[in-house]
């Protein structure tokens, strides 16, 4: 399942308190929230959000796909994120633990995977 939102004004619409709703830099608790742009990073203000665990890895849509940052709030699951290296297109992975952030530029960004195991 995929959960597009737009900052806490998703959360808030679902009811929930903003204390219990953002865990940190905008990203509501067990969501994996990327940032298209280092100004989007720096203002807390997520361009798109995943949550739920699913079996294959899921495309990223254009408000995450090259994105400059990524935050997991997710509980205790983690989160594979599939790159391609800028320098020589070459292909790898990123375990994301829960509760990790990190830039990801100049490499892009192209898919999430939360499979429901705990660690890295």
């Amino acid at each position: 399942m995929i959960m597009v939102t737009a900052g806490a004004l998703a959360s808030l619409a679902a009811g929930a308190p903003p204390a219990a709703a953002e865990a940190a830099n905008g990203c509501a608790e067990l969501d994996v929230c990327f940032y298209r742009t280092a100004n989007d990073w720096a203002q807390g203000r997520p361009t798109a959000s995943y949550r739920g665990v699913t079996r294959f890895p899921q495309e990223l849509g254009a408000d995450a796909y090259g994105a400059y940052a990524v935050h997991s709030a997710l509980g205790e699951e983690r989160a594979t994120l599939h790159m391609t290296a800028t320098v020589d297109g070459r292909a790898y992975g990123i375990c994301l633990a829960p509760h990790e952030q990190r830039v990801l530029q100049p490499d892009t960004v192209s898919t999430v995977h939360i499979d429901g195991k705990a660690g890295c």
